[in-house]
C-alpha cells in the first residue's frame, strides 16, 4: 500500500510539475506577444518622429534656400539697374555729331 500510495504522490507532483511548465509556457508567450507589440509601438513612433524631423528639415532647408535666393535677387537687380544707368549715361553722352558720325 505505502508503494501504491507513493506512486500516486509522485504521479500527482508529476501533474502539477506539467502544469505549472505549461502555464509558464502559456505566460511566457504572452509576455512575448507583449514585447512583440510594445516594439512595434516603439517602431512606429520612431518612424513618425523621423519624418517629422525629416519634415522639419527639408521646411528648413527650403527657408534657407529662398533666403538665398532672394538675395541673390536683390544684389543682380541691383547690377541691372547700374548697367541700366551707366548704359542711358553713355546713350546721353553721345552728342549730335557722333550720331551724326554713325
Amino acid at each position: 500500500m505505502v508503494t501504491i500510495d507513493a506512486i500516486r504522490d509522485i504521479k500527482s507532483a508529476e501533474m502539477k510539475a506539467v502544469e505549472i511548465v505549461e502555464v509558464a509556457k502559456k505566460e511566457a508567450e504572452e509576455i512575448k506577444q507583449s514585447a512583440i507589440e510594445e516594439g512595434k509601438k516603439i517602431i512606429e513612433m520612431a518612424v513618425a518622429e523621423a519624418e517629422e524631423m525629416v519634415k522639419k528639415m527639408i521646411e528648413e532647408k527650403k527657408a534657407e534656400a529662398e533666403s538665398k535666393a532672394e538675395k541673390i535677387l536683390e544684389v543682380e537687380e541691383i547690377k541691372i539697374k547700374n548697367t541700366v544707368a551707366l548704359a542711358k549715361s553713355k546713350i546721353l553722352s553721345i552728342s549730335l555729331d557722333d550720331v551724326l558720325e554713325l
